[in-house]
């Protein structure tokens, strides 16, 4: 399960890099994306990140850190399941109209610090 850990780091050094430097781009392309996604399908993602998350943590470092980040992603996953109050439609209204760009550099650069740390704890 470590190739999990490698692809998931990777995936985020990838995306934080894009948030960082093509920041409009990014946001196109996440409101073409997201602008008609549903919770559930996001929802079975969630689940499946966090689940490898979870399972692939025993061959990090810091497994401590892996298992958390995978019930975050759990917790996530349930959070699209339930949908309290339409807070989805209300996340996802946030971060495609109202977000400025940097808000998404800043998120650009959780992902890379959180891509690199996990890289280097594998």
């Amino acid at each position: 399960m470590e190739w999990v850990l490698y692809a998931f780091s990777v995936l985020w050094i990838a995306l934080g890099v894009c948030l960082i430097l093509y920041t409009d781009a990014c946001r196109t392309a996440s409101r073409n994306v997201l602008k008609d996604a549903y919770e559930k399908p996001l929802f079975f993602l969630a689940l499946i990140i966090g689940v490898l998350l979870i399972f692939s943590a025993s061959h990090s470092r810091n497994a401590a850190f892996i298992v958390i980040l995978g019930i975050i992603a759990i917790a996530k996953a349930v959070l699209f399941l339930f949908n309290p109050r339409g807070l989805y439609t209300k996340m996802k209204q946030w971060f495609l109209e109202t977000v400025s760009d940097t808000t998404y550099r800043f998120f650009g650069i959780v992902s890379l610090v959180l891509g690199v740390a996990v890289f280097s704890w594998i």
